[in-house]
Formats: C-alpha cells, structure tokens, sequence
C-alpha cells in the first residue's frame, strides 16, 4: 500500500466525540440541576453537586481523549489545550460551590457550557 492510501483509524475521533458529547450532556444536566435548584427545589443541589464530580471526571475522560487525537496525528492541539482548561474550571468550580462562592462560580459555568458546546460541535463537525 503506498502512503496516499494509508487511512487515519477511526477510534481516536470516534472516542473524542463520544466522551465530549457525553460532557456536553452532563454540562446540561447540571444547568438543568442548578435552574431547578434555584427554582425552590432544594434537594436538586445535592444532585448538582455529585453530578459536578461525574463532570470533573468526564472532563478528564475528554482531555484523554483529545491528547490521544492529537498525538496519533489526527487531530489538532488546541482541543488538548482547551480540554485542560476546561479541566482547570471544573475543579475550580466545585471548591467556589462549595463555599457558595456564586458571583465566580455561575459566570465560570457560563463560560464552561460555551466552551463544551463549541469543543463537541468541532468534534462532530469533523474539522481539523
């Protein structure tokens, strides 16, 4: 086989999209969790809590996969970058929580669903 024919294997994309659209699902869940928390129902806080664990893993998950993306040569670096980041303010947001910190920690969770949407609507996109 000559090296034009060569194809890039199919599981580093397919586990980047898979892991980060499960983020983006469990980034949803926890607004959802916090809005209905914020709406009277006090025992959606404890859930918004653990979920925010579940995020911080899954978060992890993702910055895997996107290094493994990148360094099979699949895939660009700043999905790594912006992985780490996200990483970065999931573990920042759980402590500002926790201490009811909410003037950093509802804007830092703003930017971290903006961030998520746009890093799962590459992954699907197929864009390098």
């Amino acid at each position: 086989m000559t090296e034009a024919t060569v194809r890039a294997p199919a599981w580093p994309l397919m586990s980047f999209r898979i892991i980060s659209t499960a983020v983006a699902l469990l980034v949803l869940v926890q607004a959802a969790l916090a809005g209905d928390f914020l709406s009277g129902r006090y025992e959606a806080l404890a859930l918004h809590s653990r979920n925010g664990s579940v995020v911080a893993v899954a978060m992890l998950g993702q910055a895997v996969a996107a290094t493994l993306l990148w360094r099979k040569g699949f895939g660009p670096s700043w999905p790594v970058r912006t992985s780490l980041i996200q990483l970065v303010i999931t573990g920042a947001l759980i402590p500002l929580g926790e201490n009811r910190i909410l003037a950093v920690h509802i804007p830092l969770a703003v930017g971290l669903a903006i961030g998520t949407s746009l890093l799962v609507t590459w992954a699907w996109r197929g864009q390098r």
